[in-house]
């Protein structure tokens, strides 16, 4: 086998017939990175049998201590991770290339589960890639270990994946916890909608996730980066908007109430006749109740109509797609509006998008790994669970040191200069 540099475009052509790919080795994402950093540079690699690549990757540099580099292989290479023997030769020359291209150090975290996991979160009985961890241990790869939690210098070690391989709409749904699937079915009767926004419409994705970052205490991202996710992945890129139309809303309130009067209307009629029928004091008690409910609906929707005006801005999320999966990547809500359960509508509305374009799961992404209910994240763990999603534990990160002398003085200086700054 043969490890050589390759063009942007064999590299493209290679990761096209991957099945499971991810968008973070692509080079929408380097060119995503380096529109953010210029500093950035981008190489693209690859193993080569017979004239024909076997694993490839592109790695990201960028210079952190005069000509010395910092690799990064963003979610690892594509790559059979089973075929250690590969991944090993892979590994082997690929720290020979880094020692030519003055390495001073690599980091990567291969987009692979480690074990499989109940859908509570424990561990189940099974496979685990300790042979894989081994295969980077033995050359080099110190692996950072089994991390659990949020860190910001790192992407989610934990996340929750909806299996869509041969499925149909109606069985996904149906799996789904009963409270789901009702809260589904109420958005759409209250004729809650979702639709995919335009670059311009941006800033409204912006604003509802800056409102759950205040109310959850969590960082939120600049316009520009979102506009910057839009043109660089294109129609791998969504941004999606759970709304109502309350004149809409209103006016199907006000038939449904028009249709309990005749009804009660009618059972009055009715009971004159035979005043000791229960089924007609029934239906008259059931004509009153669904006017009374009514009533409240439409008392709601003035107050709403006050605060917000005639189309509510339920929630927004935003989403990478590749063949292989959808990938959720972060949203936000007024949670005042959660009754009208848009967080919902738009999560079904993605998965049967990726039912109808063949992606083989549906990635609600990150989660903490932690799943103990005082856990800070649990709501959210128990949010995408009640979707029958699975819970996934990644391998994890591994750090390799190309120059052990000055990456030891590189990383004094750098931890003298992080204490300076807090």
């Amino acid at each position: 086998m043969i490890f050589k540099q390759i063009t942007e475009l064999q590299f493209d052509e290679f990761r096209n017939q991957y099945k499971q790919k991810n968008y973070w080795q692509s080079v929408q994402m380097a060119q995503f990175r380096k529109s953010n950093v210029p500093s950035w540079t981008d190489t693209y690699v690859g193993l080569e049998e017979n004239g024909r690549l076997v694993a490839a990757s592109v790695l990201e540099s960028l210079p952190v201590f005069g000509k010395h580099k910092l690799y990064m292989a963003l979610r690892g290479f594509l790559i059979d991770y089973d075929d250690l023997q590969t991944v090993r030769l892979f590994l082997q020359e690929l720290k020979k290339f880094l020692a030519k291209n003055d390495c001073l150090y690599m980091k990567v975290d291969p987009y692979i589960a480690y074990q499989p996991h109940n859908p509570d979160g424990t561990a189940a009985q099974g496979y685990k890639r300790d042979a894989l961890v081994n295969v980077f241990e033995e050359e080099g790869f110190h692996h950072e270990g089994f991390r659990v939690g949020y860190d910001s210098a790192f992407e989610p070690r934990w996340m929750q994946t909806l299996d869509l391989e041969g499925k149909t709409k109606q069985e996904v749904f149906k799996a789904m916890h009963t409270n789901t699937r009702q809260s589904i079915r109420n958005a759409e009767r209250m004729g809650v909608k979702v639709k995919e926004l335009g670059r311009e419409e941006l800033n409204i994705l912006k604003d509802l996730v800056d409102l759950a970052g205040k109310t959850r205490h969590f960082s939120t991202i600049d316009l520009p980066k979102y506009e910057r996710y839009y043109d660089h992945f294109g129609d791998d890129f969504k941004a999606c908007l759970a709304y109502i139309d309350l004149d809409e809303y209103e006016n199907n309130v006000k038939k449904d109430r028009e249709k309990q009067v005749r009804a009660l209307e009618k059972a009055s009629r009715e009971l004159e006749k035979t005043p000791d029928s229960q089924k007609k004091i029934n239906r008259k008690k059931e004509a009153e109740y669904a006017i009374a409910g009514c009533d409240r609906k439409l008392a709601e929707i003035k107050e709403y109509k006050d605060g917000y005006g005639s189309v509510l801005y339920l929630a927004a999320a935003s989403f990478i797609i590749t063949s292989y999966e959808v990938v959720y990547l972060l949203s936000g809500s007024n949670k005042e509006l959660n009754r009208f359960a848009g967080s919902f509508m738009i999560q079904w509305h993605m998965i049967q998008y990726a039912i109808d374009h063949g992606c083989s799961r549906y990635n609600f992404y990150g989660i903490s790994g932690d799943f103990d209910e005082a856990a800070q994240d649990y709501g959210v763990f128990t949010f995408k669970k009640s979707f029958n999603a699975e819970v996934q534990e990644l391998i994890g990160d591994f750090t390799y040191i190309a120059q052990p002398v000055p990456f030891k003085i590189y990383d004094v200086l750098r931890n003298i200069k992080h204490k300076l700054m807090h």
